[in-house]
C-alpha cells in the first residue's frame, strides 16, 4: 500500500496498512411473513422487510457530505429538502457541504482517527475513488444494494465512466465503490451575437476555433471589430466599432484555475492521443503528442511569428463582466454557472428580447483541441464525475440501505439535476421525454456534451500526483509554466520532462 499523500495528521503506520479494500459478505436471508430480517457477514441484521419484501425505515437519520458547494449545491440542497418530505417519518438526510479541495484529506481523516463523526455517505469524485479506496475507507456497495431492494442494472449507466467505479480486491474480484450520479466537464461559452456580427461562425473545432480568434483579434486592431455591450452598461443595446489598435484577446483563459486545467492540460493532450497513466497507473503523459500541444498552445498567449495574441496572461478567475462587455469572447466555465448566466442574460441587463439563446453558444470540449479532426481520440472530453460511496464506519444494515435509497434517488433526479449542469450516467434519461422537452435541456443542457464522449483521464490511485490538479507538480505544472511569464522562454520538452520526473519521485518516495 502507498503512503497516503493527503495531509493527514495524527495516523498511524499500522492504521494505514491495515486498511484495504475489502470483498463483499454472503447475504444470508431468512424470511416470516410481514417480517423479514437478514443475517450479512454472520452477525445478525437490524434491517426487516414489510409483507410485500420492501424495506422497514423508522426515522433513520443519514449523514452525507457533498462536494457540490456552488450554484449546484443549491439546486441539490432542495432536491435532498424534497427527498426528506417524500420519506418523512422513515428516513432523513443530514446534508452538509466540503470544499472539493479538501474532501480527501477530510475525509480520510475522519473515517480513519475519528470514526464516530464520519458521514454515512458521501458524494465525491468518481475519479478519485481508486485513490481514496487505497486507504480501504470505503465499503463496496453491493450488499447495500441487495439489501435496500433498489432496481439497479449497471447496463443502464454510460460503460465509459461506470467502469472506473469498480475495483478489484485483493483477491482480485470486482466490486462496485461508487453509486454513479453524473458526469460532467467545463464548457467554452461564447458571445454568439459579436462572432456573427463580425462575418464569422461559432467554432466547434480547433482549427476553426483558432482561425475565429485570430480574426476577432486583428479585426479589433485594424480598428473594425463590432461589439455590444449588455444592457446593464449600454441600455440601448447599441453595436459600436472598436478604435485602430485596440488589443482584444478572444479567449479568457485562467492558469490558476482547477476547472481550466482540468480543461485545457488534461482534455487537450488526450484529444491529441496521449494516456494519462500507464497500466500500473503511474504518468504516462511524457509524449510528443503533449509537447506538440503545449508548444502550440504557448504561441496563441506569446506569439513568434508577428500575429496578434488571442490570450491574455491571467491569474483571476474573474471573466463575467468583460464578457459582458464584449472584451472577451470565449471563456471557459463549469457548466453549474450557466444557470446564473442564463438568467442574468435573460433578464433586464442582457441581450434584449432574444437574451441568452440568442447572444450566447454553448461549446462542448469535444474536438475543441484536437490537432487531428479525424483522430480517434478527438471527441474525448476528460470529465469529472460524481458518485456516492459508503464509509467503512457503517455497522447497520438499515442505514446501508437507506443510503442505496437516497443514492437512488438522486440518480433519478435528473430533470432538477441537469440545472447545476451536471449530465445524467443512467441511459434511460435520456429516453425519459421529462428530461428531452424541458426548457433548460433544451436551451442549455444539450450543449454540455455526450456522455459516451466523456473520460475520467486515467483513473490510478496516484491521481493526484499524476495530474497535481490541487499541487505545484504534475501536468498542472506543466500547464502553469507553458504560461507564466517567468517561465515563457523555458522550453515545453524541459518543462514536461522535469515533471515528469517529479511525479515519479514522489510516487516512488511512497513504496
Amino acid at each position: 500500500m502507498k503512503k497516503l499523500p493527503l495531509a493527514i495528521l495524527g495516523m498511524s503506520l499500522t492504521a494505514l496498512c491495515a486498511c484495504g479494500p475489502t470483498g463483499v459478505p454472503g447475504l444470508i436471508s431468512s424470511s416470516t411473513e410481514g417480517n423479514t430480517t437478514s443475517s450479512t457477514g454472520g452477525h445478525e441484521s437490524d434491517l426487516s422487510y414489510d409483507k410485500d419484501g420492501n424495506p422497514v425505515f423508522n426515522n433513520v437519520e443519514i449523514d452525507f457530505w457533498s462536494i457540490s458547494i456552488g450554484a449546484d449545491g443549491v439546486i441539490q440542497q432542495g432536491i435532498v429538502d424534497k427527498f426528506n418530505e417524500e420519506y418523512e417519518g422513515r428516513i432523513h438526510v443530514n446534508r452538509s457541504e466540503r470544499r472539493h479541495d479538501e474532501f480527501s484529506s477530510a475525509i480520510v481523516n475522519t473515517v480513519v482517527n475519528d470514526p464516530d463523526q464520519a458521514p454515512d455517505i458521501v458524494q465525491g469524485h468518481g475519479e478519485r475513488i481508486r485513490e481514496l479506496q487505497s486507504q480501504g475507507i470505503y465499503l463496496p456497495l453491493e450488499e447495500a444494494i441487495e439489501l435496500s431492494r433498489i432496481d439497479f442494472d449497471r447496463d443502464d449507466f454510460y460503460a465509459n465512466i461506470m467502469d472506473d467505479l469498480y475495483l478489484e480486491d485483493s483477491n482480485g474480484s470486482e466490486h462496485l465503490y461508487g453509486f454513479p450520479l453524473d458526469v460532467h466537464s467545463n464548457v467554452i461559452i461564447a458571445r454568439k451575437d459579436i462572432i456573427e456580427k463580425n462575418g464569422f461562425e461559432v467554432p466547434h473545432d480547433y482549427r476553426s476555433f483558432i482561425e475565429v480568434c485570430k480574426g476577432l483579434a486583428d479585426k479589433a486592431y485594424a480598428g473594425t471589430y463590432q461589439y455590444m455591450p449588455t444592457a446593464q452598461t449600454n441600455p440601448d443595446l447599441d453595436w459600436l466599432t472598436g478604435p485602430a489598435g485596440t488589443a482584444l484577446y478572444p479567449w479568457f483563459m485562467s492558469i490558476e484555475a482547477l476547472d481550466d486545467a482540468l480543461s485545457y492540460a488534461i482534455t487537450g493532450p488526450v484529444q491529441n492521443g496521449t494516456e494519462m497513466v500507464d497500466s500500473r497507473g503511474l504518468p504516462a503523459w511524457n509524449t510528443q503528442s503533449t509537447i506538440d500541444y503545449f508548444e502550440e498552445m504557448r504561441t496563441y498567449m506569446y506569439p513568434t511569428d508577428g500575429s496578434r495574441p488571442v490570450i491574455k496572461p491571467s491569474a483571476s478567475y474573474d471573466f463575467i463582466s468583460d464578457f459582458y462587455k464584449g472584451n472577451y469572447i470565449f471563456c471557459s466555465t463549469g457548466p453549474w454557472n450557466l444557470q446564473g448566466y442564463k438568467t442574468i442574460f435573460d433578464s433586464a441587463i442582457g441581450l434584449g428580447s432574444g437574451g441568452f439563446s440568442e447572444g450566447v453558444a454553448i461549446i462542448p470540449l469535444s474536438n475543441l483541441f484536437a490537432m487531428d479532426p479525424d483522430a480517434d481520440t478527438a471527441s474525448k472530453i476528460v470529465g469529472t464525475s460524481h458518485a456516492f460511496s459508503l464509509t467503512r464506519t457503517v455497522e447497520s444494515d438499515t442505514v446501508k440501505a437507506a443510503c442505496m435509497v437516497f443514492a437512488d434517488y438522486m440518480s433519478r433526479q435528473y430533470v432538477d439535476w441537469i440545472k447545476g449542469g451536471h449530465l445524467p450516467m443512467r441511459k434511460s434519461a435520456m429516453e425519459d421525454e421529462a428530461l428531452l422537452e424541458d426548457p433548460f435541456y433544451q436551451e442549455v443542457g444539450q450543449y454540455l456534451g455526450r456522455q459516451e464522449n466523456f473520460t475520467l483521464g486515467g483513473v490510478t490511485e496516484y491521481y493526484s500526483e499524476v495530474y497535481g490538479l490541487e499541487m505545484n507538480q504534475g501536468l498542472n505544472e506543466v500547464w502553469h509554466q507553458t504560461f507564466n511569464t517567468q517561465t515563457q522562454n523555458k522550453p515545453i520538452s524541459e518543462i514536461v520532462s522535469e515533471q515528469y520526473q517529479n511525479s515519479l519521485s514522489i510516487i516512488a518516495s511512497y513504496q
